[in-house]
């Protein structure tokens, strides 16, 4: 690899250091990364490029942009993948961060880009993908309903799915309603958002913005994916940071009570269930382990994720001044649930 960048960018590159699963390296006036991106294609790079350059343009201190190689290319080819050199400035150590007023303030910027977005685009999209998404799993489980034997996960899906059926078809139709009885106001078009934000997304010690992590949709998919990663891997913070990440941010952007009924309608979507099932089938045999493990946590917390429901709603209407988001009828009110 060291050959391969110094033939194709003309650095001579001395030492590979980890950057969470990347490989990175140091000079004098950057940080790079090196990152695989044969999953994306070229129109989707392109537009990244473009996102990435604005971002660095509009000041943006930690937003990482594409080394073009010698042949003024955004991408490389090293055995059999294609990669990325992404190059940012080097920590800033001594910045404060804060990560749900950064968010906040990458969403200002981000909303700003100039140019029609279309490969990376997910606003107003989220019904039909969750639609599609939902009716794929269904097919599948129909047919898992045939099979025998079945293995132990294949057991605990086949009982799980109706449940997560009814909360997906949910997660629709509150979508749906917001849409019809609510009108977006100007915090609420698309801005430069990530597939999946979590407390991990951007380490403290160097939260670099990576164009490779993101999709152009409404700010509140970062919010919701922050929530419910909080819930399913630190829940014991979930209360207290949690609700002081969605705070925090609106120090900075308020939400609309559209985008509050949305970041709602994608809590409602159970996308961590979604990704194990689907995970595990598209897994090999010595993943399939810890598939298994994350489906029983999702399961036995089922409870707790229907009193985090109930609770977001409840305090929205206190935070609100006593105009709520609209609640879910057979989700029980927090006082008669437990959480743990």
């Amino acid at each position: 690899m060291k050959e391969t960048i110094y033939h194709t960018f003309g650095i001579d590159v001395r030492q590979f250091t980890p950057y969470g699963s990347y490989q990175s390296f140091q000079t004098a006036e950057a940080l790079f990364l090196i990152v695989p991106v044969s999953h994306l294609r070229e129109e989707e790079l392109s537009e990244l490029y473009h996102i990435s350059q604005y971002l660095l343009n509009a000041g943006d201190p930690y937003v990482a942009v594409f080394e073009l190689t010698n042949e003024e290319k955004p991408t490389f080819t090293h055995g059999k993948e294609q990669y990325a050199l992404l190059k940012a400035a080097p920590p800033l150590s001594s910045r404060s961060f804060q990560q749900a007023s950064e968010l906040a303030s990458f969403h200002v910027r981000g909303r700003g880009f100039p140019y029609e977005v279309s490969e990376t685009k997910r606003v107003g999209a989220w019904k039909e993908l969750w639609a599609k998404r939902l009716d794929q799993l269904e097919g599948f489980w129909m047919q898992q309903m045939h099979q025998k034997p079945l293995e132990r996960f294949e057991q605990k899906f086949i009982e799980s799915f109706p449940y997560y059926l009814g909360l997906t078809e949910n997660a629709i139709q509150y979508l749906v309603d917001t849409e019809l009885d609510d009108e977006p106001k100007e915090g609420d078009s698309g801005t430069v958002c990530h597939q999946r934000f979590s407390r991990m997304t951007w380490p403290h010690e160097q939260p670099l913005r990576l164009p490779v992590d993101w999709v152009f949709d409404h700010p509140t998919r970062d919010i919701a994916e922050y929530l419910r990663e909080t819930f399913v891997q630190h829940k014991e913070d979930l209360i207290e940071e949690g609700f002081s990440f969605l705070q925090q941010y609106e120090q900075v952007t308020p939400l609309s009570s559209f985008s509050k009924r949305l970041l709602y309608s994608r809590l409602l979507f159970p996308l961590h269930y979604f990704e194990i099932v689907e995970g595990y089938y598209m897994s090999g045999e010595n993943e399939k382990a810890y598939y298994e493990e994350r489906l029983d946590y999702v399961l036995n917390d089922a409870n707790r994720y229907e009193y985090f429901l109930k609770v977001f709603q409840e305090m929205s209407a206190m935070r609100s001044g006593g105009s709520p988001i609209p609640a879910i009828g057979w989700i029980q009110p927090a006082a008669d649930l437990k959480f743990q």
